[in-house]
């Protein structure tokens, strides 16, 4: 360990008898520090790895993204395979066959649950895609939460609202982002369609017959679905949240009260934008016709709840992300904390959730799906 004693040129402001000193474990020559006036003192014998709260935030958005992204992929399946309006041979047998073999639950010799047996084929068939989805999710969510702390960081700069600050920030990450999230939904849904084997195949197949285009297919519909989404999400979110807190009184509301407020804006968000999700659904899965064509089409197959074909799984699948990222997002943050700064709450999760009071959560919640 090397030990700098820097009592000739700075004094500690707190007690001028004792010298400011740094304790390390790493060469001096390696090491880069901004002193300040006040006390440091670390006296681990381990190797401390020191990240800004920005680099935390990007590591651990990302972490949280892919984990919650691989938990809620069997709902991303079967909401695809219920969008896709020309299945394929295979997707029509397993369209067919979770009708004719409901899953129903008994109790006193009375029905009290009947749906479709999305298992049908193992749980196995539901993760098709799988692969794709995590190492799509990986870069995306890298991409969204830098160009997310980068452009908060220069709206706080200039005195923007906090709000204000939010909303462009998401809307900022979700349009960059969307430029690597497309092409590997794209693999990813033609697996779940049982269109292509695996999404390296998969892959390799699309750029030969329809080349980088054909990669991009739902880009449009995509754009056109996140930014109203999010602010829709935003915008009730707020609305529902001040409603609160001036009933009750509260400058702050518990954590849990955010998750709740939370995942039903994102279901009414998910809701109003799922034609636009059922388009780019479509249109990924190898429709060639423009968004207005393909809405039009399934309203005079289908009526107008041919729309919202998948609402249900998607309207789940948003509320479940919400939860789970939140929770994965504070974990992997307080794991990234160097352990000197960790307090009691860093290393519980429960509190953070159950007991801790916020004026928001709109970073850790609001995620595209």
């Amino acid at each position: 360990m090397v030990t700098l004693d820097l009592s000739a040129t700075q004094a500690n402001p707190d007690n001028s008898d004792e010298p400011l000193a740094i304790a390390f474990s790493r060469p001096a020559a390696a090491c880069k520090f901004a002193l300040m006036p006040t006390q440091l003192l670390v006296e681990s014998a381990d190797p401390i790895l020191l990240l800004s709260d920005t680099v935390r935030h990007v590591c651990a958005g990302t972490a949280a993204r892919t984990m919650a992204q691989a938990i809620i992929h069997p709902i991303d399946t079967v909401k695809t395979r219920l969008q896709v309006t020309a299945p394929a041979l295979k997707l029509q047998r397993w369209q067919q066959r979770i009708k004719d073999n409901p899953l129903d639950l008994y109790v006193a010799n009375r029905r009290v649950v009947h749906t479709r047996n999305w298992l049908i084929r193992g749980p196995k068939d539901v993760y098709r895609g799988l692969t794709g989805a995590v190492l799509g999710t990986i870069p995306t969510a890298m991409l969204y939460f830098t160009t997310y702390e980068w452009c908060k960081t220069r709206l706080e700069a200039r005195g923007a609202p906090s709000a204000i600050t939010h909303l462009v920030s998401a809307s900022a990450g979700a349009v960059m982002s969307a430029f690597i999230r497309v092409p590997t939904d794209t693999i990813k849904h033609r697996v779940q369609a049982y269109m292509e084997t695996d999404v390296f195949l998969g892959a390799r197949h699309i750029l030969a017959s329809e080349g980088v285009r054909g990669l991009y297919q739902g880009l449009v519909p995509t754009l056109m679905r996140d930014v109203p989404e999010i602010a829709i999400q935003f915008a009730l979110y707020e609305k529902l949240r001040k409603v609160v807190e001036s009933r009750r009184g509260l400058a702050k509301l518990h954590t849990w009260e955010h998750l709740v407020l939370g995942g039903f804006s994102g279901a009414c968000a998910a809701t109003a934008t799922m034609p636009l999700d059922f388009a780019k659904t479509t249109i990924q899965c190898g429709s060639s016709q423009p968004v207005r064509q393909v809405l039009k089409a399934a309203v005079q197959q289908h009526g107008p709840a041919g729309l919202f074909r998948g609402m249900t799984p998607r309207v789940c699948q948003t509320a479940i992300m919400s939860a789970m990222f939140f929770t994965l997002f504070e974990f992997w943050k307080a794991q990234l904390k160097p352990h000197h700064h960790r307090g009691t709450r860093d290393r519980l999760l429960e509190p953070k959730i159950w007991h801790k009071r916020r004026t928001h959560v709109w970073k850790r919640q609001f995620v595209q799906q």
